[in-house]
C-alpha cells in the first residue's frame, strides 16, 4: 500500500485507509454469504478492540512527537494566532454542525453530540503527511500546535455537550457549570502528569548516551505517562503532548533524539493505526446513514475551514497560514471512533432508553462513514496546502 501511495503520489495515509476498509470486511461484499460471514466473525467490538494496545501506543507516539515540536521560541513568534486558530475552529465546526442537523433532523441530542464530535481533529494523519513530505516553515508550526490544543479545546466542548445530551433525553435540569468545571479539571491534571513525567526524563535523557538506552527511556516514558493518564480516567494524548513539550523546551537537543529513536518503528504503528482506523467502517451500513453523514462531512468541513481562516485573520496570522490551515484540519480518524465509543459507552447499554441507544448507533455509523471521506479526502488537501505554502518536497 506505502509503494503503491507513493507510486501515485498520494499520501499514504489514505491508502493505509482504504486497506483498513478492504481489510475490514468489504472486500468480501460480493461473496455468496459474504455478508453473513462479516457481520458475524469479523464487526463484532472483540476483534477491533483487541487492537485497541497497537492504536494507543501510535497515539502516544505521535502526541510525544507533536510536543516535542512545540519548542516555546517557535509558539512565541506565532503568538496568539495559534490560541485564537484553535478556539475558533473548532467552536464553529461545533456550532454549524448543530445547527445544521438539528434544522434537518429536529433532535437536540442527536445535535450536540455530532457537533461536539465534529470539532474534534485528529493529529496522526495531518503528522504522518507533514513527516511524509518533510514539511517545515510557519504554516507547518502553526499546524502542528493547532492539532494539539485542538484536543483540549474539543474536549471541552464534547463534556459539555454530553451534559446537554443526557439531560435532554432524560428530561432533567442541564447543568452547565458542571458540564464545564469537570473537562478543565482533567486538561489540568493531564497537563500536570505530563509535565511531571516531562521533568523527570529531560534529566535521565541528559545523562544517557547510549542509544539503545535512549529508546527504552523514551518508550518507557510513552506507556508510564499514558498509563497513569488511564489510571486518572484523563486524555493521555494530552499529557504525552505535554511530556514531549517539556523535554524539548528543557534541552533543545532532545528533539533530534526524540527523532532518531521513534524513526524505526514508529511507521508500522502508524500504518497499524490507520489500518486499524479504516477496519472500523462497515460499508453495509452506507445505504442507510448516506444522506445524514454527507450533510455532516460537509457542514464540519466548512466549519473548520471558515474557523480556521477567521482564526487567522483574528490572530493576525501570516498570508500562507491564513489560506491554507484550514484545509489541514479536516483528518478525524482516532478522534472520532474513539469518541464514537465513549458515545456508545454512555448511551448504548439502554440506561437513557431506546432514544440513547439510537443515538449512539446513529452517531457510530456516521463517523464511521465519515471517517473514509475524512481520511481519503483530508490527507491529499493537507498535502496540496503544504506544497502551496512552499514548505513541503517530493
Amino acid at each position: 500500500m506505502r509503494v503503491a501511495a507513493i507510486r501515485m503520489k498520494i499520501p499514504v495515509v489514505s491508502a493505509y485507509v482504504v486497506g483498513g476498509v478492504l481489510l475490514g470486511g468489504s472486500l468480501f461484499l460480493w461473496m455468496p454469504g459474504g455478508r453473513e460471514f462479516v457481520e458475524r466473525w469479523l464487526y463484532t467490538d472483540k476483534i477491533l478492540v483487541d487492537f485497541d494496545v497497537v492504536t494507543q501506543i501510535a497515539l502516544a507516539i505521535i502526541s510525544l512527537s507533536i510536543g516535542a515540536e512545540l519548542e516555546w521560541r517557535q509558539i512565541k513568534n506565532l503568538g496568539k494566532s495559534i490560541i485564537i486558530i484553535s478556539i475558533f475552529e473548532s467552536l464553529i465546526a461545533f456550532i454549524l454542525v448543530t445547527i445544521v442537523t438539528y434544522l434537518i433532523w429536529r433532535d437536540l441530542s442527536l445535535s450536540v453530540v455530532l457537533g461536539a464530535i465534529s470539532s474534534a481533529t485528529a493529529p496522526p494523519a495531518t503528522v504522518a503527511v507533514i513527516q511524509q513530505y518533510k514539511a517545515k516553515g510557519p504554516l507547518t508550526s502553526t499546524v502542528l500546535a493547532v492539532v494539539g490544543l485542538d484536543d483540549a479545546v474539543s474536549f471541552m466542548i464534547f463534556a459539555f455537550s454530553l451534559s446537554i445530551a443526557k439531560g435532554t433525553l432524560r428530561g432533567e435540569h442541564i447543568d452547565l457549570v458542571v458540564g464545564l468545571v469537570s473537562p478543565v479539571k482533567d486538561i489540568l491534571i493531564s497537563l500536570f502528569v505530563g509535565t511531571a513525567g516531562g521533568l523527570i526524563a529531560a534529566k535521565l535523557v541528559n545523562k544517557t548516551r547510549d542509544h539503545d538506552n535512549l529508546v527504552f527511556i523514551l518508550g518507557a516514558l510513552i506507556f508510564v505517562v499514558a498509563g497513569i493518564a488511564s489510571i486518572m480516567n484523563v486524555s493521555a494524548l494530552l499529557a504525552n503532548m505535554a511530556c514531549g513539550m517539556i523535554l524539548v523546551n528543557v534541552n533543545p537537543q532532545i528533539k533530534n533524539k526524540i527523532r532518531l529513536s521513534f524513526g524505526p518503528f514508529s511507521p508500522v504503528f502508524y500504518a497499524l493505526f490507520f489500518i486499524i482506523g479504516g477496519a472500523y467502517l462497515n460499508l453495509y451500513s452506507l445505504p442507510l446513514i448516506w444522506f445524514i453523514s454527507i450533510i455532516y462531512f460537509l457542514s464540519r468541513s466548512l466549519g473548520k475551514v471558515s474557523g480556521a481562516y477567521i482564526g487567522a485573520v483574528l490572530g493576525s496570522a501570516l498570508p500562507q497560514v491564513r489560506k491554507w490551515v484550514g484545509l489541514t484540519l479536516l483528518p478525524q480518524v482516532g478522534a472520532a471512533i474513539a469518541l464514537a465509543l465513549v458515545i456508545q459507552n454512555e448511551f448504548g447499554s439502554g440506561s437513557y432508553g431506546d432514544a440513547g441507544v439510537k443515538l449512539s448507533q446513529t452517531v457510530m455509523n456516521i463517523l464511521l462513514v465519515t471517517t473514509l471521506l475524512t481520511e481519503s479526502i483530508g490527507p491529499y488537501l493537507t498535502k496540496i496546502s503544504l506544497f502551496k505554502a512552499g514548505e513541503a518536497r517530493e
